[in-house]
């Protein structure tokens, strides 16, 4: 078994609200502002996304065969505008962002 790590930045919009973290459709836990969620994860690729209600992150293939390490956060700038009205209604899968951390 692998360890999966999804750490949350701080300072992003939606403070007060939990993003759910899914593997392979499943959802593993939820992650506030500045938290970081472990959870073993079984040696084969899986598919891992970030939601917050109907909008989240674009789905981001990892492999299990090895620790992978991934930061989650909101693709909202500070201020909302109409950038916020594109991220909700047209660029759904955008809303969130979803990477994984190179490690040396």
């Amino acid at each position: 078994m692998s360890t999966l790590t999804v750490t949350r930045e701080s300072g992003c919009a939606d403070k007060l609200r939990k993003f759910s973290i899914l593997v392979d459709g499943i959802t593993i836990g939820s992650i506030a502002e500045g938290e970081t969620l472990h959870s073993e994860i079984d040696p084969q690729k899986h598919r891992v996304e970030a939601r917050i209600d109907f909008c989240g992150s674009r789905t981001l293939e990892i492999d299990g065969s090895h620790d992978q390490s991934l930061t989650v956060r909101s693709g909202l700038p500070s201020w909302h505008g109409a950038h916020s009205l594109y991220k909700v209604f047209i660029d759904r899968k955008g809303y969130l962002e979803l990477e994984v951390n190179h490690e040396n």
